[in-house]
């Protein structure tokens, strides 16, 4: 154990932090550790919000990653619905909402991120932004058969929710001021095809617009939307979709050297005696050989060992590629790796009667990730393959 033993203080209570918790105390730290969450709830997890979450009928223990019984039985000294608004390193303070103050010896940064706003939106009572699981339940109670429902954005989260509400017998338009979904995160040619699905199952995109005006009734609720061509879109629901801003507005003046998130070594460090973990943390990333901010669920619990590991003085894993998944109707896509973005792309399974696809990413003669569609046991040894060459580079 080293000196940093007295009290460890984690700001943010989703997977990052609490995953980081928990690996304190499987590591044999006995000191105090404060986990401060600025929503009421026990941490949970955000990935089935767009996805199970918001397509079935389950509560909130569907998605929570502890319980009350185990955060007592770890000793963890909780303060939920507390929002953190000020740092101050050189007293090393976190200061609160409300006045209150909490000192630290070791502080571990894992407030995520927040859903990047539209201000025109802002007011409206059937306009949603989809981050926390509030947010996902009264989606999920407008999303009922016939429903018109606008999305505005076609990446990830834009997507999931389109194939939900499709599913659910809705009229979906998705607006995206990009010329197609999913620009510069995905393939092209892959893209193109999670389109068709969507297409197929009704979903209308109208790509290269934007919403010039959000039309709304007397009592403050979205009637429809006006597009920049002229073109009005009835809407019953809405949900903005535009991507994530790391959040780190508390940490100005802080010091830290803020840039996409909170910027950090290959270990987390952001300054000394703090850490970032998860989708706040902007991690020097060997096997890529720079800094990413990566906002994968499974990364976040790496990092949390990560730092576990570098406050107990005991053996630090080493870290993986980033891997994520995205559930649209009947298909899984998983991609492990990073893709450069000159990378090209070579189709080595394609298996339309199975419904299962495999793509790797090739820059140059080096494979840089791999891409599967209902193909998470096929993808194995494209994973252990390149895990070791990534290895071999770093």
């Amino acid at each position: 154990m080293n000196h940093l033993k007295n009290r460890v203080v984690i700001v943010g209570a989703s997977a990052a932090g609490i995953a980081t918790a928990e690996a304190l105390r499987s590591r044999g730290y006995e000191g105090r550790i404060t986990l401060i969450g600025d929503e009421p709830y026990l941490p949970y997890d955000r990935p089935p919000l767009s996805k199970q979450l918001l397509a079935g009928g389950e509560d909130f223990d569907f998605v929570r990653l502890t319980t009350a019984r185990a955060c007592a039985d770890a000793s963890l000294d909780l303060h939920l619905g507390h929002r953190a608004t000020r740092l101050d390193p050189a007293k090393r303070t976190v200061h609160l909402e409300g006045g209150q103050a909490v000192g630290y010896d070791s502080l571990v940064i894992a407030t995520g991120v927040r859903p990047r706003l539209l201000p025109a939106a802002e007011g409206l009572s059937n306009a949603f932004t989809l981050r926390g699981y509030e947010d996902a339940v009264l989606l999920r109670g407008k999303l009922t058969e016939g429903a018109r429902v606008v999305i505005v954005g076609a990446g990830f989260i834009g997507l999931e929710v389109a194939a939900t509400a499709a599913k659910k017998g809705c009229d979906v338009d998705v607006i995206e001021p990009a010329p197609s979904a999913l620009l510069g995160r995905f393939p092209n040619e892959l893209a193109q095809r999670i389109e068709e699905k969507h297409r197929a199952a009704g979903v209308r995109f109208h790509f290269g617009c934007i919403v010039d005006a959000w039309n709304a009734s007397e009592t403050g609720e979205l009637e429809s939307v006006t597009l920049a061509d002229g073109r009005q879109l009835p809407a019953d629901v809405a949900l903005i979709g535009i991507g994530t801003i790391p959040a780190v507005d508390w940490l100005e003046g802080s010091g830290l050297t803020l840039d996409n998130g909170v910027v950090c070594d290959d270990r987390g460090l952001a300054a000394d005696n703090i850490y970032a973990v998860g989708d706040v943390a902007n991690w020097y990333h060997p096997r890529v050989r720079r800094n990413l901010r990566i906002e994968h669920r499974l990364s976040a619990g790496e990092q949390a060992q990560v730092v576990a590991a570098e406050l107990t003085g005991s053996e630090a894993p080493e870290l993986d590629l980033p891997f994520f998944w995205t559930d649209q109707y009947d298909d899984k896509w998983q991609m492990y790796g990073y893709a450069h973005p000159e990378a090209q792309i070579e189709i080595v399974v394609d298996e339309p009667e199975s419904n299962r696809l495999i793509a790797v990413m090739r820059l140059g003669d080096r494979i840089e990730s791999v891409i599967g569609k209902n193909a998470a046991r096929q993808l194995i040894p494209y994973r252990r393959d390149l895990k070791n060459a990534s290895r071999l580079a770093s």
